[in-house]
């Protein structure tokens, strides 16, 4: 009996032996998406790691503010957070180790940052089995060439079974678990949470970060040292209608500097530079981020507390200031005491008189003013959008100004992390 079977097996073998090329294309996919699983697995990891700094340092902002019950409320979800990357996952969510049922009920700055680690979390998920799509689609067209250079070699058993490893593979794509399927075929095993952080790691990363050496430097100009989402939003091009251009294509861009917004100084010398700025001229884009290291710092007989870095431009005609400034970031204020604030001030350009600006605390995720001089007479209005707040100034018609944009913040400790983006105004705007 035994040696029925042997033969058996044997037989089998001989039947199933597969073409050298077969082997080889097959072996490669295999270690492909082990490499796919790895890299997987790291990211999640790193993600956690991320999550558990920004619980940790908005619960610091939270008392920072006198805020008992929100730094209770993160305190909460930081113990939580925790103890679900420990447990057994839940197969039937995307993201076990924090559902919708998790999210915060009373702390809107902790959903932000719980949202944010849904988003990433699940684009993580969905770009792993992208590379697995692309992978299989890459594989296919290899063997649909070795079957063609078989048949034509009169190779006609290699030639189907090139075929019918292609057929198999087409076949399990349509499944909708199919990444999932094949990475466990191949052994790259993709966590279904990552694991716990190291609590050690987090502190001397959180304390790198506090001292301004989180994320890199962005003095040096080089867009590869930003992170890859903030990379994406510089590059993607500045989108109006090319037959009838908007005003902003007018404007001409001057430079970055350290802003007050106390008494709306921009780049002189005094004001402190503790954020950063990276500005992308072309596609009328900035990212600002930092640490606050002071409350206040003085200049000349004044204490100034609300600073931060902008970026402005040159206009030769005031008819041209009209256009909608979108400041958006991950760490909003708290409260519209704090920052982080998005600032907008207009400055006569012979004199660098100060002739109008607003500031307003990027209370959300997205903070968006319109600004626009009418055309045929001298008013110019500046509104928060979504608000019923606006101010109105008057200015100087056919005038040169030098209009700056930036982002402020205002208590020791606060992190910044946001972004600039000049737009054209929308049509007929009455908001």
């Amino acid at each position: 009996m035994k040696r029925l079977t042997a033969c058996l097996v044997l037989a089998a073998a001989f039947v199933s032996a597969s073409p050298p090329e077969l082997a080889r294309l097959s072996d490669v996919y295999r270690r492909e998406l082990v490499k796919i699983a790895e890299e997987f697995n790291r990211e999640t990891a790193a993600l956690a790691e991320d999550y558990v700094i920004e619980l940790r340092n908005l619960s610091k902002r939270m008392k920072d503010r006198q805020d008992a019950a929100g730094f209770q409320v993160v305190r909460q979800e930081a113990s939580r957070y925790m103890k679900a990357l420990a447990a057994e996952p839940d197969p039937f969510e995307s993201v076990p180790e924090l559902t919708p049922e998790d999210l915060a009920k009373t702390s809107e700055a902790l959903k932000i940052v719980q949202r944010a680690y849904i988003d990433t979390r699940t684009a993580k998920i969905r770009a792993r089995d992208g590379q697995v799509e692309e992978l299989a689609k890459k594989l296919l067209g290899g063997l649909d060439a070795l079957r063609s250079k078989a048949q034509s070699g009169g190779r006609g058993e290699d030639a189907a079974a090139f075929k019918k490893e292609a057929n198999r593979i087409r076949v399990a794509m349509q499944r909708k678990d199919f990444a999932f399927r094949a990475l466990k075929e191949a052994g790259g095993v993709c966590a279904a949470m990552p694991p716990p952080p190291d609590v050690s790691k987090i502190k001397d990363r959180a304390s790198r970060f506090s001292q301004g050496q989180g994320k890199g430097n962005l003095a040096t100009g080089d867009l590869t040292t930003l992170p890859p989402a903030v990379q994406s939003f510089l590059l993607k091009p500045l989108e109006y209608d090319k037959s009838w251009p908007p005003e902003i294509v007018n404007w001409r861009y001057e430079g970055t500097g350290p802003y007050s917004h106390d008494d709306h100084l921009y780049n002189l010398p005094g004001i402190p530079a503790e954020l950063g700025i990276f500005a992308h001229p072309k596609n009328m884009k900035a990212y600002v981020r930092g640490v606050k290291r002071m409350a206040s710092e003085p200049r000349g007989n004044r204490m100034l507390a609300w600073t931060g870095r902008a970026v402005s431009w040159r206009l030769k005609d005031s008819r041209d200031l009209v256009c909608s400034i979108l400041f958006r970031t991950m760490r909003p204020a708290l409260n519209e005491s704090g920052g982080p604030a998005g600032c907008v001030a207009v400055y006569d350009v012979e004199s660098n008189k100060l002739l109008a600006s607003y500031t307003v605390p990027m209370l959300s995720k997205e903070t968006e003013l319109y600004v626009a001089k009418h055309y045929s007479y001298n008013r110019l209005t500046i509104k928060w959008v979504g608000s019923k707040k606006k101010r109105g100034f008057t200015l100087p018609d056919h005038t040169p100004l030098r209009v700056v944009v930036g982002v402020v913040g205002y208590a020791k400790g606060e992190e910044i992390d946001a972004t600039i983006e000049i737009l054209p105004a929308r049509q007929n705007e009455d908001r």
